[in-house]
């Protein structure tokens, strides 16, 4: 029997060759006991091949991205400057610059700093020297090499004035000094401990613009026709007919050391956050950044959406000129307002919880820094109270005024700026509530967020400016609150001037030791709220809505909303299993 169920095994082999015909002759030359047989045996050969095929797939692979797939993504605004020497001062070219160069270190899923295109770094000379080396096998698109000289050419014309790059003070008494090829020092006047924050600029390709002009330099097409070394590069721009950027196409980069998975992205741009929120609905884009929360819930509602709240070093306050209106620089009116302003309904009411209460210059407790002793929690009576022990009589129509040092009378009254963004003008709203019970007259003053910058800040024109500040997840709160920051392109907003905390912001951003820069930054704090040169109001979340069908989106805090795609070579739509 043996011998015939092996021939009968021969001609099994052959099956998908039978006809029913050849099956029903091959069933009549057997037994039943032989049919029973050959049964059990193919049973047996079809559960042990389906259990070594789902033990393959489930125990020996593992669940990988695959490749493939298009992500659409709407911005606000329309790009300018693709280009990492000017992109800072927008938020659409950041986006875009962040796609399509890299710098010598980036940031991972969680905020740590790793190489990028360089392949590793050292700190040497006590904090004061950074010695890079570049990966080797890297290079443009004309197929030129990546090397040393495209970094020293990058970081010089960053810091040539003659380039107006937005960047130069970040560069100021750096020095770069090339070993070979692959291998450069970069040098510091002293020591400063955030500085691989400024290694993540995007490196330029020397040979594409050595020949570029200082005074052309804004003009070249080249800042809309980048050429990088990113994960993504540009492959289509469609402009409407007045010449409008409407929309750029991108595909992975094949010289980026780690390839893409997503094949196609796309980046449509609109006019505001209701244009945006539009063609969501209608499916012309997959993911957007909200700009305002007031929109999350009417998109809760909306199809396949997953919202990230994202972790980002900012706040917003009010920031007082003291040097535009004397009402304001009296310390006794500012405590008044400190203690007037109403945090918990900002947070829960306006912003709809999508935010954390900030009581001072450092966001959502960074570094392991205590908040500040010193609060100001709202309490309308106590505000009073200091305003009448300090001469603030009510007068005419509720509003409070007292007689100056040069015999003049004047009234508690001034003027808040901000943007004309819904959360912006919403909170300024509340604040102004808060601050006429107490006896006070508030004009608010709403400027268009696209002119707030050369009309107000960087002049220096307003009274009072609620506006939000961003720095990095190993802060250095120098550019904001130091004195020589005092004027454009200094961020100090408030004009504020102390000795002791230039001498401790100083330290802080040299020092090494994470004890020590915890505690000048703790001092620090303490008196800035004794100063009250500002009032602290909120940390907001950012919020980025995209598509469920966008896989391996993952970051937990980031410096810039543009970081969100420094790692968007792992995103995917679909996935497939692997060997491990």
């Amino acid at each position: 029997m043996k011998e015939k169920l092996n021939k009968i095994w021969e001609r099994i082999k052959f099956l998908r060759l039978l006809s029913i015909k050849h099956w029903r002759y091959l069933l009549r030359q057997l037994s039943k006991q032989e049919i029973n047989a050959v049964l059990l045996f193919l049973g047996i050969a079809i559960a042990s091949s389906l259990f070594l095929s789902i033990y393959d797939y489930w125990f020996l692979r593992i669940s990988a991205p695959s490749e493939g797939g298009i992500y659409s993504e709407g911005i606000i605004g329309e790009p300018r400057y693709i280009n990492p020497a000017l992109a800072s001062a927008s938020e659409v070219d950041r986006d875009l610059t962040t796609l399509v160069f890299s710098g010598l270190v980036k940031h991972n899923e969680i905020g740590e700093i790793i190489p990028d295109l360089a392949e590793s770094y050292q700190i040497r000379d006590n904090g004061k020297t950074y010695e890079f080396k570049l990966r080797e096998d890297l290079s443009w698109p004309d197929k030129e090499k990546l090397t040393t000289d495209d970094v020293v050419f990058t970081i010089n014309l960053i810091k040539d004035s003659k380039f107006q790059s937005p960047l130069r003070n970040n560069w100021q008494g750096v020095r770069i000094e090339k070993i070979d090829e692959f291998r450069f020092l970069i040098k510091l006047p002293v020591a400063y401990e955030p500085f691989l924050e400024n290694a993540t600029l995007g490196i330029l390709p020397k040979h594409i613009w050595e020949n570029v002009q200082p005074q052309n330099f804004l003009l070249t097409q080249l800042n809309l026709k980048p050429v990088g070394l990113g994960q993504y590069q540009v492959t289509k721009i469609t402009k409407n007919a007045s010449g409008d950027i409407k929309s750029m196409e991108f595909s992975p980069n094949p010289r980026y050391y780690e390839k893409a998975n997503i094949s196609l992205l796309k980046i449509r741009f609109y006019e505001n956050q209701e244009d945006l929120v539009s063609a969501f609905k209608r499916r012309e884009i997959d993911g957007f950044s909200l700009s305002s929360v007031l929109d999350k819930t009417e998109l809760k509602k909306s199809r396949d959406l997953i919202f990230y709240d994202i972790k980002l070093p900012r706040y917003y306050g009010v920031f007082f000129n003291q040097t535009r209106s004397d009402v304001l620089a009296e310390i006794n009116v500012r405590e008044a307002l400190s203690y007037a302003t109403d945090k918990e309904f900002i947070v829960r009411d306006i912003l709809k919880s999508e935010a954390q209460i900030q009581n001072g210059p450092i966001p959502f407790n960074l570094l392991s820094i205590d908040e500040p002793s010193i609060k100001y929690n709202f309490d309308i009576e106590a505000a009073k109270s200091i305003l009448d022990k300090s001469g603030w009589k009510i007068g005419d129509e509720g509003i409070r005024e007292k007689k100056l040092k040069n015999g003049k009378i004047t009234k508690l009254e001034f003027a808040l700026t901000t943007t004309d963004w819904p959360e912006h003008t919403q909170v300024a709203s509340a604040l102004k509530q808060n601050w006429e019970k107490i006896g006070a007259k508030v004009d608010l003053d709403v400027v268009p967020v696209n002119g707030i910058q050369t009309q107000n800040i960087r002049p220096r024109q307003y009274q009072a400016l609620l506006f939000g500040e961003v720095l990095s997840l190993n802060p250095d709160p120098f550019s904001f609150w130091h004195s020589t920051q005092r004027r454009d392109p200094g961020l100090n907003l408030a004009l504020y001037s102390n000795k002791k905390v230039d001498g401790l912001l100083e330290s802080a951003r040299q020092e090494n030791n994470p004890i020590e820069k915890i505690k000048d930054y703790e001092a620090f704090q303490k008196i800035i709220m004794q100063d009250i040169p500002a009032i602290f109001l909120y940390s907001p979340n950012y919020i980025y809505a995209v598509s469920g069908k966008i896989k391996g989106i993952n970051a937990e805090a980031i410096n810039t909303p543009s970081q969100r795609f420094e790692n968007i070579n792992k995103w995917h739509t679909s996935t497939k299993r692997i060997k491990k």
